[in-house]
C-alpha cells in the first residue's frame, strides 16, 4: 500500500513538473509563433497573451490582462515572424511561448540605439552646415569691408608753413603779427605800456 501511494506521489510530481517544462517540438513552436504574430498584427492583444507563459504575460500585459502594455505593443509589432523564428524561442508543455519578452526587449533596445545613432548623424550634418554658413557669412563680411575701403576717398593730410599768431610770438616772428584783441589781465597791460614807453624814450 505504501508503495502504491509513493508511486502515485512520484507520478503527480512528474506530471506537474512537466507542465511547466519546455518543449522541443518545432511544429508546436512554429504554430505558437504564427498564432502570436497573427494576433499582434490584428491587435487581438488578449488572444496574443494566451500564447505567452503566465509569468511573461504578467510582465508584458496590462493589469486587467486584456492587452499589452504600450511599449510592448510597439515592440511586438516590430518583430516579424521571420525574426521570431530565429530568436531561439521555445514553448512549454501547453504550447505557450517562452522567451518572447526577452525578444521584444532586445528589439526595443536595438531600435533605440538605431534612433540615437541616427540623431548623432543628423547633429553632425547640421553642425557642418552651420559651420559652412558661418564661413560664408564671414567671407561676405570681409569682401564688403574691402569693397568699402576701396571705394572710400583717400584721406589727405594738409601741411602748411604758415605760423599761427602764438607760434610767431614764441619764435620771435613779427611779420604779419596780429595784436591780441584783449589783454589777459592788468599786469600784462601794464607791462606792454611800460615796454612801449621804454622804446619811445630810447
Amino acid at each position: 500500500m505504501k508503495k502504491i501511494i509513493l508511486g502515485l506521489a512520484l507520478s503527480s510530481l512528474a506530471f506537474f513538473g512537466c507542465a511547466g517544462s519546455k518543449s522541443d517540438d518545432p511544429e508546436a513552436l512554429d504554430n505558437a509563433l504564427v498564432a502570436f504574430t497573427s494576433c499582434v498584427q490584428s491587435s487581438r492583444w488578449q488572444e496574443a497573451l494566451e500564447y505567452v507563459t503566465p509569468d511573461e504575460a504578467y510582465v508584458i500585459g496590462t493589469s486587467d490582462g486584456y492587452e499589452f502594455k504600450d511599449e510592448y505593443k510597439v515592440a511586438a509589432r516590430r518583430l516579424p515572424l521571420s525574426t521570431l523564428r530565429k530568436a531561439g524561442l521555445s514553448v512549454d508543455s501547453k504550447g505557450r511561448l517562452v522567451g518572447i519578452k526577452d525578444a521584444m526587449d532586445e528589439t526595443s533596445e536595438r531600435y533605440k540605439m538605431s534612433e540615437d545613432q541616427a540623431k548623432v548623424g543628423t547633429n553632425l550634418k547640421e553642425m557642418e552646415e552651420a559651420r559652412i554658413k558661418r564661413r560664408l557669412e564671414e567671407g561676405k563680411k570681409v569682401m564688403t569691408e574691402e569693397a568699402a575701403e576701396k571705394n572710400a576717398e583717400p584721406e589727405v593730410e594738409v601741411f602748411t608753413n604758415k605760423l599761427t599768431d602764438e607760434e610767431k610770438r614764441k619764435y620771435g616772428s613779427t611779420r604779419d603779427l596780429q595784436a591780441p584783441e584783449t589783454y589777459q589781465d592788468e599786469d600784462t597791460e601794464a607791462a606792454e605800456k611800460a615796454l612801449s614807453g621804454d622804446e619811445e624814450d630810447y
